[in-house]
């Protein structure tokens, strides 16, 4: 690109109206003043999770902080003008912003790049930048060329990285309009009949449509079409790229297996003998690394069991959780919709939200010693010296006297074990408080669960 289109592109940026967007839960938290030798912030997650759009949203929150509009930069590398990228597209952008812009330069100024990862020199151009710039730096990038996981860790010691996820269903209630009725639960109200109806409504959509903001107003056979084109976006350009373009086939059977099994124990070794009988060619070695790369695109999860997870080269079999319920939906057969299993991956999904950026605290599964049916579904707890203290069960119901017992007896025998006097059961939409000899455990619908602040 010669000088005077890449000038031309720059003044267009910089001329950039944010457009209409719905405001998201914070990821980032405060973002501090240009400096020299600032932390910049990776913003991470799977495509079309809305990364772009939260930059847009900081932006407009700077700007209605009263920061003049010259001195905030958005620019996404990914835009088609650019290509091919020549060597030092980067800093010759940023060269001409601050020719542009000497103010910002001078008094510092906000960076938000975006797709970074187009560019071939990106991180010695933002170590250099955030150390000898007076600025504040967002940066996003996902893309066959480098994993968000890996945009963060090759930046680490000079970045924070926040995992961006599809919308929660706190904010789906809030884009249905309902944002009175999800503050009034967080405050610990208690609802008329009628909204708890509402509220309820809402969790069974959520369960089923997920929270990626192209599908929210989707008809059923369009957000299935959309959800399952994200899968194959994902194998192909995050996973097989980045692996062998032969092997494509093999990573769409993982990428489905996992997707559909979300909830449930995730075994390589299973999974792996499965393959090879189907005729691919699957040894361990290769299915592990294509769910690695599948878990640095944010297609799912695996969660660990708490009593081993500091054990080196434990055996325990973990669970898979998708990133999305709505895209487990979209991929599943009929006859495996298991909604308790995709009620359990919100679950999962709104701890991973809530303990985000905690030093400790971590998520895990947990397995009382000696217990029959002693499995939990999560624990939270100090993942260094390994105390647990909110473990939490998920059913659709407590009806039938044998989920009853195996769930409260479970969760019991976690509390015993662990010496911890409270747990919750998450269900569809029952209220109770149970007395054990462990202490005390608290019945609770799912959506009072998932807009109430959790108890730590």
């Amino acid at each position: 690109m010669n000088q005077a289109d890449l000038e031309a592109l720059v003044r267009e940026y910089r001329a950039f109206e944010i457009p209409p967007l719905f405001e998201r839960d914070d990821v980032v938290g405060r973002i501090p003043g240009p400096a020299r030798f600032n932390d910049y912030h990776v913003i991470v997650g799977i495509r079309r999770c809305g990364k772009t759009f939260y930059c847009f949203q900081l932006m407009r929150r700077l700007l209605a902080g009263g920061c003049d509009p010259s001195r905030i930069f958005y620019f996404n590398f990914a835009d088609d003008r650019l290509m091919p990228i020549q060597e030092g597209l980067g800093a010759r952008v940023l060269e001409e912003y601050f020719r542009q812009v000497p103010m910002a330069r001078k008094e510092g100024c906000y960076l938000f790049l975006d797709e970074v990862q187009e560019l071939g020199d990106w991180q010695p151009l933002l170590r250099r930048i955030a150390e000898h710039e007076k600025v504040t730096m967002v940066v996003t990038g996902s893309s066959s060329k480098l994993s968000s996981e890996e945009l963060a860790t090759e930046s680490r010691g000079r970045s924070r990285s926040h995992v961006l996820l599809p919308y929660s269903f706190a904010e789906c209630v809030r884009l249905a309009g309902e944002g009175d009725l999800a503050q009034q639960v967080a405050d610990g109200a208690e609802l008329p009949a009628r909204d708890q109806t509402r509220l309820r409504g809402l969790l069974d959509a959520y369960l089923v449509e997920g929270g990626f903001p192209a599908v929210q107003e989707a008809s059923p056979a369009e957000r299935i079409e959309v959800l399952q084109g994200y899968v194959r976006d994902v194998v192909a350009r995050d996973v097989a790229e980045r692996f062998d373009r032969m092997e494509i086939g093999l990573a769409n059977q993982l990428a489905v297996y996992a997707l559909r099994n979300t909830g449930c124990g995730f075994s390589l070794n299973n999974l792996s003998q499965s393959l090879t009988n189907l005729g691919y060619k699957a040894h361990w070695a290769k299915v592990n690394r294509l769910s690695e790369l599948m878990q640095q695109a944010y297609l799912y999860r695996l969660l660990r069991e708490f009593s081993l997870q500091l054990v080196p080269g434990s055996t325990e079999v973990p669970k898979v959780y998708a990133t999305d319920p709505g895209m487990a939906y979209a991929v599943s057969r009929a006859n495996q919709q298991d909604v308790g299993k995709r009620l359990e991956t919100v679950v999962y999904l709104e701890l991973a939200r809530r303990l985000a950026g905690r030093r400790i605290e971590s998520v895990s599964s947990y397995t009382a010693p000696m217990a029959a049916d002693g499995k939990v579904d999560f624990v939270v707890g100090d993942a260094l010296s390994q105390v647990a203290y909110e473990p939490i069960q998920v059913t659709t119901s407590l009806e039938a006297p044998k989920t009853r017992r195996r769930e409260v007896g479970a969760l019991e025998a976690c509390m015993r074990h662990a010496h911890v006097g409270h747990g919750t059961i998450v269900t569809i939409d029952e209220h109770e408080t149970i007395q054990v000899e462990a202490g005390t455990i608290d019945v609770v619908p799912a959506w009072r669960w998932l807009l109430a602040p959790m108890r730590l």
